[in-house]
């Protein structure tokens, strides 16, 4: 989906608003990225999972793979190449080595880690024919017993003939010490014909990596919009930072909807760090998110935190969500533009006050 395009997402009029914002921020997630294959479309329905359960377990484990993997360290591999920072994530993942093979192709899963927000499982896919350049691999992340919130993204990208490697990440809103994790994947296809259905699943057990947490409670307000950096969690591997959005009924006005985005986090000593979304949960007065960036450097004693809020209008069939990027387009369609100035008033954003956490 190009950026121009985020303006389009239909929405169904039977959502509450908690689903409504949750898509919404899942095509944000899904357009921030620059994977070929970009999010899968349960991926970026993001916290609107929130009411989707988890499914059964009680399949059989896969055999193990003697000779895993054909790329050694795919978390190196997506930091270097692709969208992300999971730079040491292979230090403290599970090394899983499960094989199903399903329809001429075989998934190998590599490695998985869980860091008491965000599962992430990265594969090897070998098929006896080449799929081309382009193709997308339909799967689902399910924890036995948990019925809450799930955001989640996945890529799959072509290393040599034949042979193609993958992730897919699942963000909870629950802290849990173990889980047991299903995934499915039904099918792999590409943008065009290319449609091969199969099955392969695989079912494993994950430990939470260790988790020091610095409750911080930091915010910045400006014209009815409240910031607040509830707490930040810190892994051998990555920082989470919890943080909640309260619009007030002013503030909101005729917009539909309002996000937040921290569009920077750095130190004091000049790094800034690269990081991803997790999605969120929460109504339009109030939402909860996450997000997670690189290990912050041991010698800072600040992290320095820029927020940028959007607010988003209700298109005309009471379906589309309009926000700020579409007036950023080069091709701006002249009928929502018409619809915009009729219904005077325009999808905008604004830049909040830096939040300085002190680490020390």
């Amino acid at each position: 989906m190009k950026q121009k395009d985020i303006d389009k997402i239909k929405i169904s009029s039977s959502l509450d608003d908690v689903i409504e914002n949750a898509i919404e921020e899942g095509y944000k997630r899904r357009n921030r990225s620059e994977m070929k294959n970009k999010w899968k479309k349960r991926g970026v329905a993001v916290a609107a999972t929130i009411i989707i359960g988890t499914t059964a377990f009680g399949v059989a484990f896969p055999t193990y793979a003697k000779d895993i993997p054909i790329i050694g360290n795919i978390f190196e591999y997506l930091s270097e190449n692709k969208n992300g920072s999971y730079t040491g994530y292979k230090d403290y993942s599970k090394t899983l080595g499960m094989v199903q093979e399903s329809n001429d192709i075989k998934f190998t899963l590599n490695d998985a880690i869980y860091d008491g927000t965000t599962v992430m499982v990265t594969y090897t896919m070998e098929s006896k024919e080449d799929l081309g350049e382009q193709i997308t691999v339909r799967d689902y992340l399910s924890i036995k017993g948990y019925k809450g919130g799930m955001a989640g993204s996945s890529g799959v990208y072509k290393v040599r003939d034949n042979t193609y490697i993958g992730f897919t990440r699942m963000s909870i809103d629950q802290v849990k010490d173990e889980l047991d994790v299903e995934l499915t994947v039904d099918s792999v296809k590409d943008f065009e014909d290319l449609d091969i259905k199969g099955d392969w699943k695989f079912k494993f057990n994950l430990k939470k990596t260790d988790t020091d947490i610095m409750i911080a409670n930091k915010s910045v307000e400006k014209e009815g919009i409240n910031l607040n950096i509830e707490k930040i969690t810190f892994t051998p591997m990555s920082t989470i930072i919890h943080y909640s959005q309260q619009a007030s009924d002013e503030a909101l006005g005729e917009y539909h909807s309002v996000y937040t985005e921290l569009v920077e986090v750095k130190d004091d000593l000049g790094n800034v760090y690269v990081g991803e979304g997790n999605g969120g949960s929460g109504t339009k007065a109030l939402m909860n998110w996450t997000s997670t960036y690189e290990k912050i450097d041991k010698n800072a004693t600040k992290l320095i935190i820029t927020p940028k809020v959007e607010f988003s209008v209700l298109g005309e069939d009471g379906h589309r969500m309009i926000g700020p990027s579409i007036l950023k387009s080069d091709n701006p369609e002249k009928e929502v533009l018409d619809y915009l100035k009729e219904k005077g008033i325009m999808p905008k954003e604004m830049i909040l006050d830096d939040i300085i956490i002190e680490l020390k």
